[in-house]
């Protein structure tokens, strides 16, 4: 993984995890625009400071979902999701409707 894959270098902001803010603080307004397989699915609002884009990678897993990759390039959130495509984009659009 390069590091520009890791970071958005421009806005000066970590992604993927790796830094948590210890301040807590939270831009208002964060939001990520959320694909499966290249297919714009919804937005995904963080609320509260505790939440995280990888949230999303939470709830796929809890509703028995394993077998995706996922990663962040700046404002936009990528699943990649083989066969089991059509399901995640179904569960993902009532998540995305519901937060």
């Amino acid at each position: 993984m390069a590091y520009d894959d890791l970071f958005d270098v421009g806005g000066g902001r970590a992604f993927m995890g790796l830094f948590d803010d210890p301040l807590g603080t939270k831009i208002s307004q964060d939001r990520y625009d959320v694909y499966v397989n290249e297919d714009y699915i919804g937005q995904k609002f963080l609320l509260t400071a505790q939440e995280s884009v990888q949230d999303i990678d939470d709830f796929l897993k809890n509703e028995g979902i394993n077998h995706f990759d996922s990663f962040v390039d700046g404002d936009h959130y990528y699943i990649k999701a083989g066969e089991d495509k059509q399901r995640v984009e179904d569960v993902l659009k009532v998540y995305l409707q519901n937060r």
